[in-house]
């Protein structure tokens, strides 16, 4: 299994609005960068009606960017932009980048409203037809689809490691697609596994929730596509919209409280 490292900051994310709706979508990008002597290709992870953020395998300087095109179902929308914030995601290989969209069409804000839109409602009906989330009111699961950033992972990355709540690896996660092994280290160095998550199930979260490291390390089974709500966006949401912030904290103290008892009921059995 291939290991994680933490995410370097290369530039801050002040400036970076959540006021208006953002939705994980994956989509293909390019990047056109003053001095690259090509677009520079990438995936969009998370899209709002204001700006975007997308992975590229490398470092671009975010001053020099000019436009983005966004390659939708319906054909490429292009916007001009401006960098915000980008960082080092080592773990997965790639530098995430917050753009801002700069003066868009009539047209693309159109084309850009109606993929939040559309989006959105699917991303809600699947987390409240599946998995942990159908605890929650379907205007609060709606509330956590707009806070959605897309994340896939390698056939054995870690998704975060025991007793670790670094920055990338502290984030609340859902399972979109493929599956996710759940282990602990034991005294004796062997490594446990306590669970194996399929789509619509939770994980994660703790250092977010009640500033504690996590008590197992995830595993990306396979190839996994992930649904993430990172530290920054509960922030926001502990800002914003407290009562969202608090229920979601509660599904995911419940979550991990139930693998908890699961596994100290296998313990108990085998002793």
């Amino acid at each position: 299994m291939k290991p994680t490292a933490p995410q370097k900051v290369l530039v801050t994310e002040q400036g970076e609005t959540r006021g208006s709706v953002r939705v994980g979508i994956d989509a293909p990008v390019e990047l056109h960068v003053a001095g690259l002597p090509a677009p520079l290709p990438g995936r969009c992870r998370d899209v709002s009606v204001g700006g975007v953020c997308v992975a590229t395998p490398s470092v671009f300087v975010l001053k020099d960017l000019r436009r983005i095109v966004i390659g939708l179902a319906s054909g490429p929308v292009r916007l001009d932009a401006e960098g915000r914030w980008q960082f080092d995601a080592s773990a997965d290989d790639l530098v995430l980048s917050g753009l801002a969209f700069v003066n868009p069409s009539p047209d693309a804000v159109e084309a850009i409203s109606r993929l939040v839109l559309d989006t959105g409602r699917s991303l809600a009906h699947f987390l409240y037809s599946k998995g942990e989330l159908r605890d929650l009111e379907l205007d609060e699961v709606v509330g956590v689809a707009q806070v959605t950033r897309l994340r896939d992972v390698s056939a054995g990355r870690y998704i975060y490691r025991q007793e670790t709540a670094e920055r990338g690896e502290d984030s609340i996660f859902i399972v979109e697609s493929g599956s996710v092994r759940l282990q602990i280290r034991t005294g004796s160095g062997r490594d446990l596994a306590i669970a194996r998550l399929e789509p619509g199930q939770l994980f994660g979260g703790m250092p977010l929730v009640c500033d504690a490291p996590h008590a197992e390390t995830a595993v990306a089974d396979g190839n996994v596509r992930l649904l993430e709500i990172h530290r920054d966006v509960f922030r926001y949401l502990s800002r914003a919209r407290p009562w969202l912030a608090h229920r979601l904290s509660s599904t995911v103290t419940r979550v991990n409280a139930r693998r908890l008892h699961q596994v100290l009921a296998r313990l108990r059995s085998e002793l």
